[in-house]
């Protein structure tokens, strides 16, 4: 019968590409990752799981057809051992979240850590990517959860809206947008701009924002686009441009940058929590998920400066699937 330790290890090496990286996310040395490896190979017949590549351990054919077998026992054992811990009243197991880069790594930072000082037993893995990534990872189970900037109508997916926050207009210190009180939507044409990329949930949000406060955009002057808000930020104080950002990306005024509003109203972006719609019963997943959609989750993202969903009677809020639903 096959190890379930000896399949956390060959998982871990598919989703690091090397045994060194497997051994630090797993806290094992390395000839304690190759040992299990092998020990696993040796098991399924001596049969080789993976081929190197210059620095990468790449899956051979029958390692790819382990592939998703050993996700799904894995899983399995996971939710087996969550459900006995659930019956002693005890919550425990891993959860995997996602997110993009514009921003919603810092407002999870500060989610995961009040989440962690209830329920220390739950190991939280976040993953950093594309909109289209995070999607396709909750498709395969890879993730539990992911963070968006869009509502998702992807089918057998339920959106939750999670926060509202306001996009700061962030100026490199004495710069003369940040003389003015409020700056005329329409001045944003005469200064380069340092904006998200093309295609992206927040560039299309910025436009279209701008758009319906009668901002024409071929007239803007992007100068740099980047998803990185650190990125952003540096940019912003080097000079190079102005740049839309979440406000809880934004530094304190005094580092280099600072910020002035729209004349004509703040622009807001959504964060939407994203989770396959067919779910078991409680488990880490759904502690995680209760915890951020909930008067916890909804204290920290005010002190944060964003505006939390109202949520409705039972502290939960409104739930949109992809079926309209």
């Amino acid at each position: 019968m096959l190890n379930t330790f000896h399949l956390r290890t060959f998982l871990a090496v598919v989703d690091t590409g090397n045994y060194s990286a497997a051994a630090a996310a797993l806290h094992m040395t390395q000839p304690a990752v190759s040992q299990q490896i092998r020990a696993l190979e040796e098991q399924l017949g001596d049969i080789r799981l993976f081929r190197r590549v210059g620095q990468r351990m790449v899956l051979t054919h029958a390692g790819e057809e382990l592939l998703v077998s050993a996700r799904e026992l894995v899983r399995l054992a996971e939710r087996a051992e969550e459900t006995l811990m659930a019956l002693k009243g005890q919550v425990a197991g891993r959860v995997v979240l996602g997110c993009t880069s514009g921003g919603g790594e810092r407002l999870l930072a500060r989610l995961l850590a009040g989440f962690h000082e209830q329920f220390p037993g739950v190991g939280l893995e976040l993953e950093i990517a594309s909109p289209e990534a995070l999607l396709d990872g909750l498709a395969d189970r890879s993730l539990n959860l992911a963070l968006l900037q869009e509502l998702q109508r992807r089918r057998g997916l339920e959106s939750t809206l999670l926060a509202t926050e306001p996009l700061i207009l962030a100026a490199p210190a004495g710069h003369p947008v940040l003389k003015q009180e409020q700056l005329p939507p329409a001045a944003l044409c005469e200064y380069p701009l340092i904006l998200p990329r093309s295609g992206t949930a927040l560039r299309r949000a910025i436009e279209d924002l701008l758009r319906r406060r009668g901002v024409t955009l071929t007239e803007l002057r992007p100068c740099l686009e980047t998803d990185s808000a650190t990125a952003q930020l540096q940019a912003v104080r080097a000079g190079l441009g102005l740049a839309f950002m979440p406000r809880s990306c934004a530094p304190a005024r005094g580092e280099g940058v600072g910020h002035v509003d729209l004349a004509s109203g703040p622009l807001e972006v959504n964060w939407f929590l994203v989770r396959v719609r067919e779910r078991s019963g409680p488990g880490p997943t759904q502690s995680l998920f209760n915890f951020l959609t909930g008067p916890p989750g909804r204290a920290i993202i005010a002190r944060a400066g964003l505006q939390p969903s109202s949520g409705e009677a039972e502290g939960q809020p409104p739930a949109v699937r992809a079926d309209g639903a």
